[in-house]
C-alpha cells in the first residue's frame, strides 16, 4: 500500500514541478507569479511530506524518532499551506488590505503554528504510543476546522467579489468559485471520509488539480490582459490619428490663413520696391523724384526686413536655440533708446507718448536685446493700432522680491482699436491677427505677441493683456531682474571704438551672386577699400594660393556657393604651408542667419560674420573688430 502511495506522489511531484517550471519561464503575470510559486512549491513539499507520513504510517516497524521528525514537518508544511495558498488568492484577486487586516488574517495561522509546536511535549494534536502507535491528540479536533479557515475564509470571500461585482459573466463566476473550493474540498474529503475507508491521497490530488488551475487561470488572465493591452493600444492610436487629423487640419488653415496673410504683407512691400525702381528709371534726372523714390525704397525694404526676421526669431525660439545672454544694462537709458527708436513714428501718427518712470534701481543683469525686442514689439503694436491722437503710456515700476532681486513691471497702454476678449485667448499665438493688414491697413505677421511671449517666458517673466474692443490696450511685462552696481556696469561694458584705418586696404571678396557683389564692392570702394571679386571657394582658394602672402589684408566670404561653400574653403586656406597666408582674416558674409550658422562659421576657422542684408555701419564694425 505504501509503495502505491509512494508511486503517486512522485507522479504528482513531477506534474507540480512541470507547472513551477511552466509558470516560472512562461508566466509574464507579476502581480500573482510569486504567490503561485511558492504555494505550488509548498504543495510539492506536502506531497512529498504526506507520502512520507503515510510510509511511516502503514509501516509496522521503524525508527520511533524518524517517524516523529517526520509528522512534525508533516503538520508544519500542513498550516503553512493553507496561509500561502490565502495570500495566493488575496494576490490573484486583486485586494488590498491594511496592516491590521492583515495582522488579523495572520491570527489563525498564528495559533495552528504554536499547536504544532506545543505538540511536540505535550501531545495536543498528536501522540505516540508505547508500540509506535500514531495518535491524534485531545485537540485535533479544533487543530482540523481551525485549518479550515483559509480554505473557507478564501472560498467565502471569491465567492462573494466575485458575485458583486463580476464583469465577466456566470461562467467566470463559477469557475473561480471552484478553484477556491478545490482544497476545501480535498481536505474535508481526506480529513473525514478517506480515514473510514483506507489511505489515498486525495488531498494531495485536490491541491495539484488547484495548482495546475492556478497556472490555467493565470495563462488565461494573461491572455486577457494581453488583449485589453492590445486593444487599449488600438484605441489609444486611433485617438491619436483622430487627434493628428485634428491638428493637421488645424494647422493646415493656419497655414493657409498665414500664407495668405504673409503673401499679401510681403508683396505689398515689394510693390513699393519695384514701383519706385520703375519710377527711377523712368526719371533718373530728376533729383527730387529720385530721392523720393529711394526714401520709399528704404522704408519699403525696412517693413520686408522686418517680416523676415520676425518669422526667423519665432523659428530660433521655438526650436530652443534661443539663449539668455546677461549683461548689466541701464534700463533709464534703454527707455531714452525706445524714445528715440519710436520718435519718428509717433511725430508721423500724431500719438501724444508719455514716459512713466518708478525705478530705484535702474541697473539690472539681464538680456538687453531681448528685453528690448520685447518692448519695442509691444510699443510698435501700440504705435500700429493708436489713431491720430491717441495716448500711450510707458511705464515702468519696481518692486523688491528678495535681497539683490526686484521684480520690475513694463506696462504699455494706448488708447487704440483694442482687442475683443475671443481674441485675446489666441493673442500669443503665432500668425494669430484679429483684421487681416488690409483690414487694419498695418503691416505685419501676426508674430509680434508670439515672440514677445516666448522670449518673456524664456526670461522667467510674466506678460498680461487688459483689452476691450474700441478702448485701447493694455499690456504687463513682469520680469525678476538681479539688480547691479556701477561698478558692475563699467567691468562689463566692453564696448571699443575701432579707429583703425581701412582706407587703401585690400579686400578679396567672395560672392557668387553678382548683384550682391555689386552692392558689396560700391559700399566698400566707397569706404576707400580696394576689392577683388571671385565666384566661389575654388577661385578664392586658387587666388590665395597664386598671390603673394599680404597681397589681400582679409576676405570677405560668402557661405553658400556653387563648385566649393565658404566653410570647405575657409579649412583649405587654413591649411595652407605658408603661414602667412593660411593666418588671413576671413569674414563670413551669409544670409544664415541663426546662431547656430554664426557658431559653424567660427567653427570653420572664421573670424567675424556679417548677416544679409547688411547695413554698412554695421559691416565696417565687424570689419573694424576682426582687423584690430
Amino acid at each position: 500500500m505504501s509503495s502505491i502511495y509512494l508511486s503517486n506522489a512522485i507522479f504528482m511531484m513531477i506534474i507540480l514541478t512541470i507547472i513551477f517550471l511552466r509558470i516560472r519561464y512562461y508566466i509574464t503575470w507579476s502581480p500573482s507569479k510569486k504567490y503561485t510559486m511558492i504555494f505550488i512549491g509548498m504543495v510539492e513539499l506536502y506531497v512529498l511530506m504526506d507520502a512520507l507520513f503515510m510510509k511511516e504510517l502503514l509501516g509496522k516497524s521503524g525508527n520511533l524518532l524518524q517517524f516523529k521528525l517526520v509528522v512534525f514537518f508533516f503538520y508544519l508544511v500542513y498550516v503553512i499551506m493553507p496561509y500561502v495558498w490565502h495570500l495566493f488568492m488575496q494576490s490573484y484577486m486583486g485586494i488590498n488590505r491594511s496592516k491590521k487586516q492583515r495582522f488579523a488574517e495572520m491570527i489563525p495561522f498564528i495559533l495552528l503554528v504554536l499547536m504544532v509546536l506545543l505538540s511536540v511535549p505535550t501531545g495536543i494534536v498528536w501522540r505516540f504510543s508505547r508500540n509506535r502507535t500514531y495518535i491524534r491528540g485531545t485537540f485535533f479536533g479544533v487543530f482540523a476546522v481551525l485549518n479550515l479557515f483559509y480554505y473557507v475564509y478564501t472560498f467565502a470571500q471569491t465567492f462573494f467579489i466575485l458575485f458583486m461585482n463580476n464583469t465577466k459573466g456566470v461562467r467566470y463566476l463559477i469557475k473561480s468559485a471552484l478553484f477556491s473550493a478545490v482544497p476545501l474540498i480535498g481536505i474535508l474529503v481526506n480529513t473525514y471520509i478517506i480515514p473510514l475507508y483506507g489511505a489515498y491521497p486525495f488531498q494531495p490530488y485536490c491541491l495539484v488539480i488547484g495548482a495546475l488551475l492556478s497556472y490555467l487561470f493565470m495563462v488565461e488572465h494573461q491572455q486577457d490582459q494581453m488583449e485589453f493591452e492590445h486593444r487599449k493600444r488600438l484605441s489609444n492610436a486611433l485617438e491619436l490619428e483622430k487627434e493628428s487629423t485634428r491638428k493637421a487640419k488645424v494647422a493646415g488653415e493656419v497655414k493657409n490663413a498665414f500664407l495668405a496673410n504673409m503673401s499679401h504683407d510681403i508683396r505689398t512691400p515689394m510693390n513699393a520696391i519695384i514701383g519706385f525702381s520703375d519710377i527711377i528709371a523712368e526719371h533718373p534726372d530728376d533729383e527730387e523724384i529720385v530721392k523720393n523714390a529711394i526714401s520709399k525704397i528704404q522704408a519699403s525694404g525696412e517693413i520686408l526686413l522686418k517680416i523676415i526676421n520676425d518669422v526667423l526669431d519665432l523659428s530660433k525660439i521655438e526650436s530652443g536655440k534661443a539663449e539668455i545672454v546677461e549683461m548689466v544694462t541701464d534700463l533709464k537709458q534703454m527707455e531714452e533708446n525706445l524714445k528715440m527708436m519710436l520718435e519718428y513714428s509717433i511725430q508721423k501718427g500724431m500719438i501724444d507718448f508719455k514716459v512713466e518712470d518708478q525705478i530705484e534701481n535702474p541697473l539690472v543683469w539681464c538680456d538687453a536685446t531681448k528685453l528690448q525686442q520685447v518692448l519695442v514689439n509691444v510699443l510698435n503694436n501700440a504705435v500700429k493700432f493708436t489713431p491720430a491722437g491717441g495716448t500711450i503710456t510707458f511705464s515702468c515700476v519696481q518692486r523688491m522680491i528678495a535681497p539683490g532681486f526686484a521684480e520690475y513691471k513694463f506696462t504699455i497702454k494706448d488708447t487704440g482699436i483694442g482687442m475683443t476678449e475671443e481674441f485675446q485667448k489666441h493673442a500669443f499665438e503665432a500668425f494669430e491677427r484679429e483684421r487681416t493688414s488690409t483690414e487694419s491697413k498695418t503691416e505685419g505677421t501676426g508674430l509680434g505677441l508670439a515672440i514677445v511671449k516666448k522670449l518673456v517666458d524664456l526670461m522667467h517673466g510674466d506678460v498680461i493683456i487688459q483689452s476691450n474692443s474700441g478702448q485701447g490696450t493694455k499690456i504687463q511685462i513682469s520680469l525678476p531682474l538681479r539688480i547691479a552696481t556701477k561698478n558692475q556696469l563699467h567691468q562689463s561694458d566692453k564696448a571699443k571704438e575701432y579707429k583703425i584705418g581701412l582706407d587703401g586696404m585690400h579686400v578679396l571678396l567672395v560672392e557668387d551672386n553678382e548683384l550682391n557683389a555689386e552692392i558689396a564692392m560700391e559700399v566698400l570702394k566707397n569706404k576707400g577699400i580696394l576689392v577683388n571679386w571671385v565666384p566661389d571657394g575654388c577661385a578664392c582658394v586658387e587666388e590665395i594660393q597664386d598671390k603673394e602672402a599680404g597681397t589681400y589684408q582679409f576676405i570677405l566670404m560668402d557661405v553658400q556657393m556653387p563648385r566649393m561653400n565658404g566653410y570647405e574653403a575657409t579649412q583649405k586656406i587654413r591649411q595652407l604651408a605658408d603661414v602667412k597666408k593660411a593666418q588671413i582674416p576671413i569674414i563670413a558674409m551669409t544670409a544664415n542667419a541663426f546662431e547656430e550658422d554664426r557658431k559653424h562659421a567660427l567653427d570653420a576657422g572664421m573670424d567675424g560674420f556679417i548677416m544679409k542684408p547688411f547695413r554698412v555701419d554695421e559691416m565696417m564694425k565687424v570689419i573694424g573688430e576682426v582687423m584690430e
